[in-house]
């Protein structure tokens, strides 16, 4: 019983992650989950990897998010509202 619960426990948030649409150029504008600006988010897969895990944890929690390379900055959206053109920035949309 107890290798079942650790075995589920590593394999459901590899089945309960969210795919997000890569769009380069765009920002999202909408309800800010969390913003990070360290050096542990400091690229756009790394921001990627950070809203997975978020949504690992309750897939409803983000919907989206938008790396600004220029600042550095990752931050997660719990709901997007709209986007808007930003050379420097990449944002992911739930699927």
């Amino acid at each position: 019983m107890k290798k079942l619960l650790i075995t589920t426990i590593f394999i459901l948030p590899l089945y309960s992650s969210a795919d997000f649409d890569l769009k380069d150029g765009m920002a999202i504008n909408g309800k800010i989950y969390t913003s990070k600006s360290s050096s542990k988010f400091s690229s756009v897969n790394k921001c990627e990897e950070f809203a997975e895990s978020k949504n690992a944890i309750s897939p409803t929690n983000v919907e989206g998010f938008t790396y600004i390379a220029k600042k550095k900055k990752c931050t997660l959206y719990k709901k997007v509202r709209s986007t808007k053109e930003d050379s420097n920035a990449v944002s992911g949309v739930s699927s």
